[in-house]
């Protein structure tokens, strides 16, 4: 039992030193992915060297293409179906599959990204199956990811819309 706890200590001495070893590393790059949420120094070292050069690719939709997460169109005749690509490159897909699954969930009992988690529900509420609902989200991680990348700028979340239902709306206070 000794010889296993003497392990986790050196083990969880390693992993801070290799954190603090990314983070000097990472600042050589220009890299603002720390700043969204739900991102850590090791997330956004995983995220740049899964994309490598952000210049190949011209738009977010050809970074979604890479990554596997845009949808693939099989047409035949008439009939016309989409289905979610299982080409494209595995480990980014799954990176930003992950991201995707911290962004929306409540584990901790905080909410990580109010932005991220109040459009999967959006999407629920839309019909979409959970699977269909977190691609969607996977694909605007994508468009984010991309942006911040490419233009080098800073996460902000954007504001939450508010539904007109949940507003209440005090008659005394407006003149």
């Amino acid at each position: 039992m000794q010889s296993t706890l003497r392990q986790i200590d050196v083990n969880t001495k390693e992993i801070k030193q290799l954190e603090k070893d990314i983070t000097a590393f990472m600042d050589n790059f220009e890299c603002t992915l720390t700043s969204m949420s739900g991102i850590d120094v090791v997330a956004a070292a995983q995220l740049l060297t899964l994309i490598g050069d952000i210049r190949r690719f011209p738009t977010a939709a050809k970074l979604a293409r890479y990554a596997g997460i845009a949808p693939v169109t099989y047409a035949s005749g008439q009939s016309d179906k989409q289905f979610a690509d299982s080409r494209g490159n595995r480990a980014l897909n799954a990176a930003i599959y992950l991201l995707a699954v911290r962004l929306i969930t409540t584990a901790t009992g905080t909410v990580v990204n109010s932005f991220i988690r109040e459009y999967y529900h959006r999407k629920l509420s839309q019909g979409k199956t959970k699977r269909q609902a977190l691609k969607c989200v996977q694909r605007r991680l994508i468009n984010i990811i991309w942006r911040m990348l490419m233009y080098n700028e800073v996460y902000v979340n954007p504001p939450l819309v508010a539904k007109a239902n949940d507003i209440a709306i005090d008659s005394d206070s407006i003149s």
